[in-house]
């Protein structure tokens, strides 16, 4: 089998950069077929991963979960395999990823309108703080607390909207404070946003928080971080294969770390779609800077 790194080393403030050495010694050291390819200012790892669609690979995506967004839709529909080295700021996909047994795994994928997300697509106060975190990653708050840094900031800005949702199981017409569309397990550096998430079920957690006063929000994020949010009386919890959204005006919405902008969409699970590739002991030996 070989494997192909395709990395981006401008992920996690040159994280992903720092580790193109171990890539090379380990998989050397370990008599492995493989390539580095790095993402250049002409050739993304989009562009990159388009180059061997009509193989059969390990397709290493070497950076955080923009990065493996920006790629997936080249390795979806290919007989190639998606591998994660985790080297972003969050990481959430490879948080869900990991508790995957060693080998290859077939998992669910999830498409909202044109775009292919394995983990997580959100809109509300939690996805304007996964976009406002973008303010403070180039200053002096430590990575670890860039997420909170935003969760303050966004608190004093935030206004909730009404959204019209529609599934087999509910349908609602109201404001909401978060409402998260979850195939995978954690968003925004390690909060669990859905922790009996399942990558190989066909279904989607949806979580629906209410409209609440600014008090309210902060404490139900916290809550969010280990997954302590469940039952609460504001929040609401079904699972369903399909999403449709409309709302009054364009929101953005936070598909694993990428933005999307729109008034309507349209969410379904891809049972089974892609193949993916655990080599837990490999990640760990690579990450060892």
């Amino acid at each position: 089998m070989k494997y192909i790194f395709i990395v981006n080393a401008r992920a996690g403030k040159g994280t992903a950069a720092k580790i193109v050495g171990n890539i090379n010694r380990v998989c050397t050291a370990r008599g492995l077929d493989f390539e580095i390819r790095l993402r250049e200012e002409n050739k993304s790892c989009y562009d990159i991963a388009m180059e061997y669609k009509k193989k059969d690979y390990v397709l290493y995506v070497v950076g955080g979960d923009g990065t493996l967004a920006v790629t997936l839709p080249a390795i979806v529909g290919t007989k190639n395999k998606l591998g994660i080295i985790p080297a972003g700021s969050g990481n959430d996909t490879y948080r869900t990823v990991k508790n995957l047994p060693d080998g290859e795994n077939k998992i669910d994928i999830g498409k909202v309108n044109d775009v292919y997300f394995i983990n997580v697509a959100c809109s509300g106060i939690d996805a304007e703080v996964g976009h406002n975190k973008e303010k403070f990653k180039n200053t002096i708050i430590p990575k670890s607390q860039v997420y909170n840094a935003s969760i303050v900031y966004t608190f004093f800005k935030y206004k909730c909207r009404n959204v019209k949702l529609k599934t087999d199981v509910k349908n609602i017409d109201s404001k909401y404070t978060i409402l998260s569309i979850c195939n995978g397990a954690y968003y925004g550096g390690g909060y669990n946003i859905a922790p009996k998430s399942d990558l190989t079920d066909g279904m989607f957690d949806i979580y629906f928080a209410e409209a609440m006063p600014k008090y309210a929000m902060i404490p139900l994020i916290l809550k969010l971080k280990n997954g302590r949010h469940e039952g609460k009386r504001r929040v609401h919890k079904y699972r369903t294969n399909h999403v449709e959204l409309e709302f009054d005006e364009d929101v953005m919405f936070n598909v694993d770390g990428e933005k999307i902008v729109d008034s309507k969409f349209i969410i379904d699970i891809l049972p089974k779609e892609l193949t993916l590739y655990n080599d837990k002991e490999l990640v760990e030996e690579i990450l060892k800077i």
